[in-house]
């Protein structure tokens, strides 16, 4: 049997994590429902606002509990309700009708809204049960989570006042739902895609890793990937991926062609023809296109530019020694050496914290994201390139990543650019 203590502090994270602020009625009327009193208890400013809606037996244990820092169980249940308050002004909540709660700029950035609707409310005599549903709401349509979270509160009436004497959590899968089944597939397509784009991003970035030091670019996706062990380039890698070396990896094919010393085309083409998911391709230029058809011939001919409007894993420049940019500050035979991961954590200056991405952390996704980074001799992340990590856990690694800066390195009493590692964790309570 789940403890108290485990059971007060399983509420407040779950009410908390599902909604973030409202200040709710202070004193509860003399006929209050039980859907008010739930309100109040979570985000009511009385002092009492928490403790009136608990079971008597369940205080008296609180009151049984205060440890060395003088902070009971109450007190950690009043400090998370008190956070969930902290952004009231994006919160509304509702005593009837079929929505509970609507939620104004999620945090995570990833959804626009979140409602949170009444699945049901059973009244009888004293005792209640209110089912609740949260709905993620991005450019107006609702999201489908892989997932959906039902809570069920019960209340139950004790001494005229109606009290939470039980919360449960049901994880449901509707497998044979072919609504539910086509909205997942379509999202797994649209990941699908997202991953593909930065694996095209991948291979621009190897390839101008490798023609700066062979002199000219490689002509197969597996020569990329095994440089390091045949071209004598003293242990360096290029593509790190050994899928997309591989050519194969989340649905797509990739693909080298046209290539010599000077060109090449790189393509990757979804592998279900009539999928609906689009191709990607590029050359030496760097530019990504795409076709919304998901032909790779269709994208090299006439591919729109998605570049700067769809977020890539690389932030490349042109890495060549007979290269320059004065507006960066790399001049011609710029210099650039590797360091290990150790050394450039050192000279981290400002370290923007990635923001956990809301789905990934309601599915309990935890790990590291691993990249290739290029830091300029300024101490700006230059380019970035995914080795590995959950793909829902990716995006926010990159998008923190890149708004790292550091110290310059300095070699021989000069400022140069380096190449390093970043590894990105991402870690779940245990509450």
């Amino acid at each position: 049997m789940r403890s108290l203590p485990g059971i007060a502090l399983a509420v407040a994270i779950l009410v908390s994590s599902f909604v973030d602020a409202q200040t709710a009625p202070s004193q509860a009327a003399q006929a209050q429902t039980a859907r008010q009193a739930l309100i109040e208890m979570f985000f009511g400013q009385a002092p009492d606002h928490l403790e009136k809606h608990l079971p008597d037996i369940t205080r008296q244990t609180y009151q049984r509990l205060g440890g060395a820092s003088g902070q009971n169980g109450l007190g950690i249940f009043s400090l998370l309700a008190t956070r969930a308050r902290a952004g009231k002004s994006n919160f509304e909540t509702f005593d009837t009708g079929s929505t509970f709660a609507t939620i104004k700029e999620v945090p995570g950035g990833s959804y626009e809204r979140m409602d949170i609707t009444v699945e049901r409310d059973d009244f009888a005599g004293d005792k209640d049960e209110i089912e609740l549903i949260p709905h993620m709401i991005s450019n107006g349509k609702e999201e489908t989570l892989p997932f959906i979270l039902h809570f069920t509160f019960s209340m139950k009436v004790e001494s005229a006042i109606w009290r939470l004497n039980d919360v449960s959590v049901a994880l449901r899968v509707p497998l044979a739902d072919p609504a539910f089944l086509k909205a997942m597939e379509e999202r797994q397509f649209r990941r699908n895609e997202q991953m593909a784009l930065w694996s095209v991003r991948a291979v621009i970035t190897a390839e101008k890793s490798y023609q700066s030091a062979q002199g000219g670019f490689a002509c197969t996706l597996s020569a990329l990937g095994s440089a390091s062990k045949t071209s004598g380039a003293k242990g360096r890698a290029y593509l790190h991926d050994s899928q997309v070396a591989g050519g194969k990896k989340n649905g797509y094919t990739f693909a080298i062609s046209e290539c010599d010393a000077s060109h090449y085309r790189v393509v990757a083409e979804p592998e279900a023809p009539d999928s609906g998911q689009r191709s990607y391709c590029s050359d030496e230029s760097g530019t990504v296109r795409s076709s919304a058809d998901g032909k790779a011939a269709t994208c090299l001919i006439s591919g729109e530019v998605v570049e700067g409007r769809v977020p890539a894993a690389g932030m490349s420049r042109p890495t060549a020694p007979d290269q320059s940019n004065t507006a960066s500050g790399t001049t011609q035979g710029a210099q650039r050496v590797s360091i290990s991961e150790g050394v450039s954590a050192g000279l981290i200056v400002s370290k923007v914290p990635p923001v956990y991405p809301p789905l990934a952390r309601n599915a309990r996704i935890q790990g590291s994201v691993v990249v290739r980074a290029v830091i300029n001799e300024t101490g700006d992340v230059v380019s970035l390139e995914l080795i590995s990590g959950h793909p829902m856990l990716a995006p926010a690694a990159l998008d923190a990543v890149k708004q790292w800066k550091y110290r310059p390195y300095m070699l021989n009493g000069k400022a140069v650019e380096v190449e390093t590692k970043i590894r990105v964790n991402f870690m779940l309570s245990e509450h």
